[in-house]
């Protein structure tokens, strides 16, 4: 009995090594699952990706080829295939076909693709023109790799363009070797397990699949890797087809819910929603999360739970502190849990949680019983913001011990009330930009286009996360990995710019069932797209004139870009002229000289509206503007003898609320204008008598507003809202030695945000970095022409960053942080200069240089924005709108106020 059964066991092994032994001799039909090498990040599949697009679709609708990653992967298809034919004979060949692309790493810093494209009989006359291209241009290598022939097709200076191997159904090609050699390993494994790849529907409507490795999403999203935990699928296999609009693309996907039962849990009987309030979210917007609730009293039972198991420990013991007072905040919520994050010049978080209810008041009494139970301190008096009552909470984490670590970032809670929310900041600067974005109604439902994305293309979901790429310093690819940057971060040289600025929206949306979980992937763009033909035109849109000159330039308030604008003008006749949105000039009162400063917009008269200060040589006006009326009431504070006119700054971070605006005195004081005594008060005092280079940079620091300011001679001076300065300070940056020139200084010192260095330059061209102990950690010489000129630093008009410049009466130096040269202009008009540092953000910073009666524009490259010069006698106003790719350049000339355009991409 034991013989058979052990002659029976001998005998199937014998069949079982006699059929691999088989398959290896003769391999049966090969699939892609065979062909591809393990390890693949992502895999796509597409027949419509080669095809070709007319220049007027790629304006009007998005593309396959636009979005970044299947770009990639049609590019490096092309370079191989069109290296041996001409297009009439690629395209006959690749349309219509299922062409499958993986994505490989090949170094930590490197990704690249192969194609795998199915072939038959009939296509042997286009194989043979691959394997035997014109010998003037290419030729066709072989190696042996594994037991596999592998072809390399180079060109005539032996480079390669990409390698190959033909089987029996399938063309297999990359421009990396290294990828080709591990297909051909692949071929030859006896025992391999298989990849499966997913098989996509490909028709009219669906133009590609993609699918992607929950590693490789987590790792693009390393900067809220929580979020990708929490909500994302295990698996993503998405089915793309067009909007609506066909301005985006949206992928579905119904994948197993696997490993994500806990927040599946979170939204059970939870109904998913599209976002209910869009008009409470500002433009800035550069990040959005948004969480849809329908029962609120489950919602915070099962978040109890969820945060009760937390993996953090912080999270885990404050929400142990804190739950007796969480049952009435989580009952008194509403549709809508929104967290923005808003765009950033510094690169510091900018967070605005919104919470929706049905009961302000409730909301905000819970949610300060939540902050004391924290271990918050009594609350400072509440401030007033145009019209809300805003109230400081000292409680570090308040919204991620509440909602998960989603939400952190919010070291202390600025809270007040706006409409059906309560809004959540972690900044008072952030708060009253926000507060002023929605009062002049730049929020998504403003824009036509946002409005159409929120209300149609996105769908209802449980969880939305939203990122705007073009938006600044917040884009998410400046948080991907090396290698995918390196990938997606290159120019397009049909267009000449990167390839990710074709994509402006991404989107991930999910909805939990009990088994699966419905995943929508949307990418795209809102922004019109134009013909290159009318980049960089100067376009006047109005004109306004005087019958009088101008002398000094118009102050903007409103967007240029729409009706809402009004500005200020003042003629040599003394008189402060309103122009409406309508164009209207009403003559509003007069005012004692031309204005000599830039226009602050502060709460002055707590009225629930902005007001504008600026000052001319004797005199700070308050100007008020009633809209309903048309007209402007001024008001008017004598200036202290020796104040300097022509800087205002704001007091961020101030604990004084009524001090709201600061100014500097010819002796090195800093001034603060008290709102409530209507009265300059000296608010820091200056050692040493000297002038204070300008502008002076105001720093929001936990403890209240730090002023920094470097006077001509080199005192550098650090002080305290208090008027105290920090140890070491002021300190003295004097020469080395006796026989160098004295040290003197043409600009201002700079503590960037995030950095411990002070920088500044003396205007002999001596770049130094100073510790925050008053001590020079480096001091380097930079070159000086022949030729005379004067250093300084060169800070943007808010001073979230800044460059050098090098000027001469005539010329304009531009150098980067380094002092090294980005571009010089010249041939100005000698003592009639005036240069500016912008930074306007969605990623445009410019430099403009007025010069006599016109102005120019130039990027950081030196590359001139205006194809023709702008008439000006006074610095110009720029802004500029994203949603349209146009800047709006104010400018007074003469005897007329004129507003331009021009389209910078």
């Amino acid at each position: 009995m034991h013989k058979r059964l052990w002659i029976g066991i001998g005998a199937v092994a014998l069949l079982v090594a006699g059929w691999f032994f088989y398959r290896q001799l003769f391999p049966a039909g090969r699939t892609v699952d065979s062909l591809m090498p393990p390890g693949a990040l992502l895999v796509i599949t597409s027949n419509r990706l080669q095809d070709t697009v007319s220049a007027r679709t790629l304006r009007t609708e998005i593309s396959l080829r636009q979005v970044p990653i299947f770009d990639e992967a049609r590019q490096r298809l092309d370079r191989f295939l069109y290296a041996t034919a001409d297009t009439a004979t690629v395209l006959k060949f690749i349309s219509g076909r299922d062409v499958r692309y993986s994505l490989h790493s090949i170094s930590k810093t490197t990704l690249d693709f192969i194609f795998y494209i199915p072939i038959s009989d009939k296509d042997q006359s286009f194989i043979n023109r691959v394997t035997n291209p014109d010998p003037r241009q290419y030729r066709v290598l072989n190696h042996t790799f594994s037991g596999e022939k592998i072809l390399d097709l180079v060109n005539r200076g032996n480079e390669p363009v990409g390698s190959f191997i033909l089987t029996e159904h399938f063309l297999v090609g990359s421009v990396s070797g290294i990828l080709i050699e591990n297909v051909a390993k692949r071929m030859h494994q006896s025992l391999k397990r298989t990849q499966k790849v997913h098989n996509f529907r490909m028709d009219a409507d669906h133009i590609a699949g993609l699918s992607v490795r929950p590693d490789v999403l987590q790792s693009l999203f390393s900067d809220v890797g929580s979020l990708v935990r929490l909500f994302l699928p295990e698996e993503l296999n998405l089915q793309f087809r067009y909007s609506a609009s066909r301005s985006h693309l949206i992928g579905y996907s119904v994948d197993k819910i696997g490993g994500r039962r806990d927040v599946a849990a979170l939204f059970a009987n939870q109904t998913p929603q599209r976002i209910q309030h869009p008009e409470l979210i500002p433009q800035t917007t550069a990040t959005l999360y948004h969480i849809s609730i329908s029962d609120a009293p489950r919602f915070g039972q099962s978040l109890s739970t969820l945060l009760g198991s937390a993996s953090s420990d912080f999270l885990r013991d404050r929400f142990s502190q804190i739950k007796p007072e969480t049952k009435a905040l989580y009952e008194a919520l509403a549709s809508d849990i929104l967290l923005c994050r808003l765009e950033s010049a510094t690169g510091g978080p900018r967070q605005v949680l919104i919470l929706t209810t049905r009961n302000g008041r409730l909301l905000a009494n819970a949610y300060q019983q939540v902050a004391f139970r924290a271990g918050a301190r009594a609350p400072d008096a509440p401030k007033n913001y145009l019209g809300h009552k805003i109230l400081r909470l000292n409680v570090p984490e308040l919204p991620a011990s509440l909602l998960s670590s989603l939400f952190a970032g919010f070291p202390q809670s600025w809270i007040t009330q706006h409409g059906p929310a309560l809004i959540v900041t972690n900044s008072e600067e952030t708060m009253q930009d926000y507060l002023q974005q929605v009062a002049r109604g730049a929020v998504w439902t403003a824009d036509e286009p946002q409005a159409e994305l929120l209300n149609a293309t996105l769908r209802p979901a449980n969880f939305t996360a939203f990122a705007r790429l073009h938006r600044g310093q917040t884009t998410v690819p400046a948080s991907w990995p090396l290698a995918w940057q390196n990938l997606l971060d290159q120019v397009d040289l049909a267009t000449g710019s990167p390839s990710l600025s074709n994509l402006e929206n991404m989107a991930y949306q999910a909805s939990y069932g009990n088994e699966n979980i419905q995943s929508t992937v949307i990418l795209g763009r809102t922004t019109k797209r134009a013909s290159r033909a009318v980049l960089h035109k100067v376009l006047l849109r109005k004109k306004t004139e005087f019958n009088a000159p101008l002398i000094s330039a118009p102050i903007v308030t409103g967007n240029l870009s729409d009706s809402s604008a009004q500005f200020y003008a003042q003629n040599n006749a003394g008189q402060f002229v309103l122009v409406t949105p309508a164009g209207d000039k009403l003559v509003q009162n007069s005012t004692d000289g031309p204005i000599r400063s830039n226009a602050l917009g502060v709460d002055f008269l707590n009225n629930g509206r902005l007001q504008y200060l600026f000052m001319t040589d004797r005199t700070l006006y308050i100007a008020d503007p009633v809209r309903i009326k048309k007209e402007v009431a001024l008001q008017a504070i004598p200036l202290p003898k020796g104040i300097d006119p022509s800087y205002l700054a704001r007091p961020r971070g101030s604990q004084q609320r009524n001090l709201v605006a600061l100014v500097a005195h010819r002796e090195g004081h800093i001034y603060a204008l008290d709102r409530q005594r209507r009265t300059f008060v000296r608010l820091m005092t200056a050692p040493h008598k000297d002038t204070l280079q300008l502008p002076f940079q105001v720093i929001t620091t936990p403890e209240g507003m730090d002023v920094l300011a470097i006077q001509t001679d080199g005192t550098l001076n650090h002080w305290r809202e208090n008027g105290t300065q920090y140890p070491h300070f002021p300190t003295r940056i004097e020469r080395q030695n006796e026989e160098q020139p004295k040290i003197r200084f043409a600009g201002p010192a700079l503590l960037p945000a995030g950095q411990s260095m002070i920088q500044t330059i003396a205007d002999e061209g001596q770049l130094f970095a100073i510790n925050s102990n008053g001590l020079i950690a480096r001091r380097t010489q930079l070159y000086r022409p022949v030729r005379r000129g004067t250093f300084r630093l060169f800070p943007d008009e808010d001073q979230t960053n800044w460059l050098l410049l090098r000027t001469t009466d005539t010329e304009v130096t531009v150098l980067d942080q380094r002092g090294q040269r980005l571009f010089d202009v010249r041939a100005l008009q000698s003592g009639r200069n005036s240069v500016r540092y912008h930074r306007l953000g969605a990623g445009i910073e410019l430099i403009s240089v007025q010069s006599g009666n016109f102005t120019m524009l130039y990027d950081l490259n030196g590359r001139i924005l205006n194809d023709r010069p702008i008439p000006s006698d006074f610095p110009v106003a720029l802004q500029f709108d994203e949603r349209t790719n146009e800047l709006y350049v104010l400018s007074g000339a003469q005897q007329a106020v004129e507003l331009f355009s021009i389209r910078l991409r």
